[in-house]
């Protein structure tokens, strides 16, 4: 038998020579060190899109306040108008009504629309975790490649 054969076996080494009981060389250490940070980049990924998904559940719900606001304001601007147009036409007393009723709609439009706006700005769709834990990668990578060359 040809010893490179026996060398290369069917350890799953993937072809690499290397001799029983001899040390693990520079390839396979930095081999190791490339798979762990696939590994890592993959769990990375998949905290981003969390984090993501999460973030945009947040602004999703804060659009939803704006969008609640908007509509409870124009239903107020309609009842606004309409107590102008009563006003003007008849000088009587239905209009009052009418415009306290937009008044109140008008406040709640405006404390609606307030509320998710400030929910809105409170959200950061920057997957600030993702980020930091990214950076934390990269000096892990620098030691284990640093510490490999030596």
């Amino acid at each position: 038998m040809n010893t490179r054969e026996d060398a290369r076996g069917g350890d799953g080494t993937g072809g690499r020579y290397q001799l029983a009981g001899a040390p693990e060389g520079l390839g396979s250490l930095i081999s190791g060190v490339i798979g762990d940070l696939q590994d890592l980049l993959r769990a990375e990924v998949k905290l981003a899109q969390t984090e993501i998904k999460e973030d945009a559940s947040a602004a999703g719900k804060a659009l939803a306040f704006i969008a609640a606001g908007a509509f409870i304001g124009l239903v107020g601007l309609i009842f606004l108008i309409q107590a102008i147009v009563w006003i003007l036409d008849e000088f009587v007393n239905d209009w009052l009504a009418a415009t306290i009723v937009a008044l109140a709609l008008l406040a709640i439009a405006a404390i609606l629309a307030l509320s998710g706006k400030n929910k809105l700005s409170a959200t950061s769709l920057k997957p600030q975790q993702t980020i930091e834990t990214l950076q934390e990668d990269q000096q892990w990578a620098k030691q284990q490649i640093n510490s490999a060359k030596r």
